[in-house]
């Protein structure tokens, strides 16, 4: 527990998401004990959104320490994009409101909204890393490119987590499966649209959150301008 405290308080960015995910795990509760336990899956799907974030940060110290090996860093980054699907992936969970009683919706909207932005923001936090990686060991301009890249495919992927109900671990439990149903939604009209929309709007989130960061970074020297 000590060790926990210590990294959270040298760590503000994680303990700043874990603030956000512990209250939406507190709703979640609060909704348990005085109604059901309907929506206990979000808990599920809210530890899936952290796996991408803590895996890719761990690859990070791990860099700054020591440039990793070409094969290695690649290896990395194609398990992180793996998973990193599951972090935005909680905004389709607004779906189970149409069954939801009537009078306790809003709550629920509440409650999976707090939900979804803890999601989203562990997930932009885990691919501004990836950015930093990568504009580290190359350039800027790749970088950009990467992370266009793991928008389209994050997308796609949020479409068959929600519509195919496959998980980032059936490329190793049912690779064959799995690539039936991949080369069959990229067939499907409706892939490609759910693919375009979610991903141009997580790369205009990212491009928000990016810039933000950036400037919180250096309004310390524009202090009063």
């Amino acid at each position: 527990m000590e060790n926990l405290v210590r990294y959270l308080q040298s760590n503000q960015k994680v303990a700043l998401l874990a603030f956000v995910s512990a209250s939406a795990m507190t709703l979640l509760l609060f909704r348990m004990l005085i109604h059901n336990w309907d929506f206990i899956f979000l808990a599920w799907n809210l530890f899936l959104a952290w796996v991408p974030l803590i895996f890719i940060k761990m690859v990070w110290e791990k860099e700054s320490k020591k440039q990793l090996p070409f094969g290695i860093l690649m290896v990395y980054l194609v398990i992180w994009l793996l998973f990193f699907p599951n972090a935005p992936y909680i905004i389709t969970d607004l779906k189970h409101l149409k069954g939801a009683a009537e009078n306790i919706i809003w709550y629920d909207a509440l409650m999976i909204f707090t939900f979804s932005v803890a999601g989203f923001l562990t997930g932009l936090y885990s691919i501004r890393i990836v950015h930093r990686i990568i504009t580290r060991r190359w350039n800027e301009r790749l970088a950009w490119l990467t992370v266009l890249i793991s928008m389209v495919m994050s997308g796609f992927g949020i479409f068959l987590g929600r519509y195919g109900r496959w998980n980032s671990w059936d490329i190793v439990t049912q690779p064959g499966a799995l690539a039936r149903g991949i080369f069959k939604s990229m067939q499907d009209p409706m892939a490609i649209k759910h693919t375009l929309t979610f991903s141009f709007v997580l790369m205009l989130l990212y491009f928000a959150f990016h810039i933000f960061a950036e400037l919180k970074q250096n309004e310390g020297t524009h202090r009063f301008s």
